[in-house]
């Protein structure tokens, strides 16, 4: 039977808030049910002492703020995509129950600046978002609350807040669909409509309505903006149309200036791929991402508002001039560098660090920028490592984390296949163990191991739900009529035994915890019981997936045992004949987990040039062919069908950095250090990484067997190379070193 876990309880995670608390007396309001789009306005007046205003906001879905015309902010997608309140959730046999914790994030903006003494025009741009697109699993239809806080010079305070006073009509975007696109029609479009002086009189009275119970807060989760403006190419040109090459598979929106006369529809189709006569591939990749603009007849600049477009190319058909495209994505910023003397690894680099921000919208790590766009938590974990690496993330991932913990079931402690939660599918390894496997290199990463301390409650209990959903101690369930998945998007068919790799993940989840037990100051009890399941689990695996007489798991199928070593099961054999395979092979054949695993399984274990020569190989399936078919984005598929934007394989990035250049984060809160592993041949790398404490730049050029290291590090620390330990001091070192030594 299954070795017991610690009791614990489970508890709710944030700092409750209440809507009294952020918008006083604001009451949320309404509109019609049929409105695609609301344009909503409430005029006030202030006198001409006003010395700060504050206001506090949600829009639901998405929201622009405008005060006397002025758009208030460069933000964009807000609020934030959070599981917002209750709703009746579903599945493959239809509505099903789970107790999950709820919250919707506010937005405060000072805007001192635009308030003025007199006659003033709050005004808000409403869109289906994340809350109320039809064609997702929404949670209702569009609600806005503001609390307008005004302080007057001699300490005097007024409040301006929605209420029934807030009038509002039908928004110029007029068909919607977050996953594909937008109409607009500009026909009877008053661009005054958030001026002081605007006449409303024929516009509608907004209704006060209730809000589900939630939690309320606000978040230091950077916001969607504009990166920047690409001026794309011309590729094709037609009797009225014209295909524009971007530069680079990425999210945003074209800028466009209408040049049409009234009542003429410009369209534009996105695609990440184009046919071999330069047209946009409409049947590959596109994922019928239209948008169309009706033109009043007056030249106007407009672009996508409460949506974004993902892709390299896109072609507009009708009277429009291309001003530019305005890349969008969340506002994190790259803190790293790395460059080689192998094409495909700087390729590799890049490529990962553009599908990475491209997936990165509303506060989630979606799976891809079109298709589905959903915060899965099977590629959020097996990316997060490397963005961290590679991304100023740690607020964006705060948040994210927060997403898993609210979308984990109270009852039966199941976490679900995305977060914030809409129906999808996975594995309960690979997938619900991101609630353990992105705290846990969120605490290697940043120091903190707060995470960690408030979702071991958690934890445990998605542990127990893994043994509810065992048979003789292999994980052969998960939820009713759902997936049971174990790796996914293998080379060929997907042949590694999913109990095996469900039972990898429990291990490797009470390894983490176990990894941190002193910091997380876990009770001796705990840590024993901890390490007593750890031991069934692994007997289990043992005892059903190994074969004594070749010393193989599952066959090694799909790199089944580099899933084994990495836990140290098995024998010398086990390895050996991981490390016979692939130097035959030549090139990966595994899944979005097993690709992470073996090149770490390769590189912790002697045969750094083993996984140097995969993730370099040009064979079928390799990252090389991705590059080569002129790819800026990783795929989905090692055979590029469907999505051509997932960063999951990307994963293998964080090795450029913990291997090739060496950069080793504390496993128990101490200082980092760096031990590069030899790639197998002469080679050079440089790159530069965050680490506890500050910057470490890093190069080191390979010469037979000899390396000469240039390392700029923000304190001291150790440099270990072949079986030799070398002192850093701060600053910059200089060490020649035999790899033999």
């Amino acid at each position: 039977m299954n070795a017991p876990l610690p009791e614990r309880v489970f508890f709710c995670i944030g700092e409750s808030m209440t809507c009294t608390d952020i918008f006083g007396a604001a009451k949320w309001v309404a509109f019609a049910e049929d409105a695609v789009s609301v344009h909503a306005r409430k005029a006030f007046t202030v006198g001409s002492d006003i010395k700060k205003a504050e206001i506090a906001i949600i829009g639901l879905g998405f929201f622009e703020l405008y005060l006397n015309g002025k758009k208030v902010s460069d933000d964009l997608f807000l609020p934030l995509n959070t599981d917002f309140h209750a709703r009746q959730l579903m599945r493959e046999d239809g509505p099903f129950a789970e107790v999950t914790h709820h919250r919707v994030y506010a937005t405060r903006y000072d805007v001192t600046g635009f308030v003025t003494g007199g006659k003033n025009c709050l005004g808000v741009m409403l869109g289906n978002g994340w809350y109320a697109d039809d064609h997702q699993e929404k949670f209702g239809e569009k609600k806005l609350i503001f609390r307008l806080s005004l302080t007057c010079a001699d300490g005097r305070t007024e409040e301006i807040v929605s209420d029934e006073a807030v009038k509002w009509r039908q928004g110029f975007v007029v068909k919607y669909r977050l996953t594909k696109g937008e109409t607009h029609d500009y026909r009877g479009y008053d661009d005054r409509w958030a001026a002081a002086d605007f006449d409303d009189a024929a516009w509608e009275a907004a209704h006060a309505c209730d809000f589900p119970e939630t939690e309320y807060g606000f978040s230091e989760c950077p916001p969607d903006r504009v990166e920047r403006v690409i001026h794309p190419a011309v590729i094709r040109e037609e009797e009225n149309a014209r295909v524009y090459d971007i530069g680079l598979n990425t999210t945003g929106t074209p800028i466009l200036k209408l040049t049409g006369g009234d009542g003429e529809t410009v369209r534009v189709i996105f695609a990440e791929e184009k046919t071999e006569d330069n047209d946009v591939d409409a049947d590959n990749c596109c994922w019928g991402q239209i948008s169309e603009f009706i033109s009043d007849g007056r030249e106007r600049e407009v672009r996508l508002r409460f949506t974004w477009s993902a892709g390299r190319y896109f072609k507009v058909i009708g009277g429009a001039e291309v001003l530019g495209f305005a890349r969008i994505f969340a506002d994190v910023k790259p803190s790293s560098s790395f460059t080689s003397s192998h094409e495909t690894l700087n390729w590799l680099f890049n490529a990962f660090v553009n599908t990475q921000l491209s997936n990165m919208h509303a506060g989630i790590p979606s799976d891809c920028p079109h298709l589905e766009r959903r915060g899965y938590t099977g590629d959020g974990e097996l990316a997060a490592d490397a963005a961290m690496f590679t991304l100023d993330a740690r607020k964006f991932y705060d948040k994210w984390i927060l997403d898993i913990s609210d979308c984990q079931d109270r009852v039966s402690g199941h976490v679900q296949y995305t977060a914030p939660y809409t129906h999808s599918g996975g594995g309960p390894g690979g997938w619900g163990c991101a609630i353990i496997h992105v705290p846990f290199v969120y605490w290697q990463h940043y120091g903190d191991i707060g995470w960690m301390k408030r979702l071991y409650p958690q934890m445990l209990e998605y542990f127990r739900f893994l043994d509810d959903h065992s048979e003789n101690g292999l994980i052969v369930s998960d939820v009713p009529h759902e997936w049971c998945l174990g790796d996914w998007c293998t080379a060929r068919e997907i042949a590694i035994p999913a109990p095996f790799v469900n039972n990898y993940f429990y291990i490797r989840s009470i390894d983490e915890i176990l990894t941190c037990a002193k910091a997380l100051e876990l009770p001796e009890q705990d840590v024993s019981e901890l390490r007593e399941k750890r031991h069934f689990l692994a007997g289990v695996l043992t005892r059903e997936y190994y074969d004594a007489s070749t010393g193989d798991f599952a066959g090694n199928i799909q790199g089944a045992n580099a899933f084994a070593v990495d836990l140290g099961l098995g024998d010398e054999r086990t390895f050996a004949n991981l490390a016979a395979f692939y130097d035959a092979l030549g090139m990966f054949d595994t899944g979005i987990f097993g690709t992470d695993i073996l090149t770490r399984v390769l590189f912790a274990n002697g045969r750094g040039d083993l996984a140097f020569r995969l993730l370099t190989s040009d064979g079928e399936f390799s990252f090389d062919r991705i590059r080569q078919a002129g790819s800026t984005t990783l795929w989905e598929y090692w055979t590029g069908r469907r999505s051509h934007s997932h960063p999951m394989f990307g994963a293998v990035v964080a090795y450029l950095f913990r291997y090739l250049l060496g950069v080793r984060l504390p496993s128990d809160g101490g200082t980092f250090y760096l031990e590069p592993v030899w790639p197998g041949c002469d080679a050079f790398f440089s790159g530069s990484a965050e680490v506890p404490g500050g910057t470490v730049r890093v190069s080191v050029v390979y010469e037979g067997d000899n390396a000469r290291f240039t390392v700029e590090t923000p304190c001291e620390t150790e440099l270990r190379f072949g079986g030799k330990s070398y002192p850093l001091k701060t600053g910059t070192n200089e060490i020649t070193a035999d790899r033999q030594a």
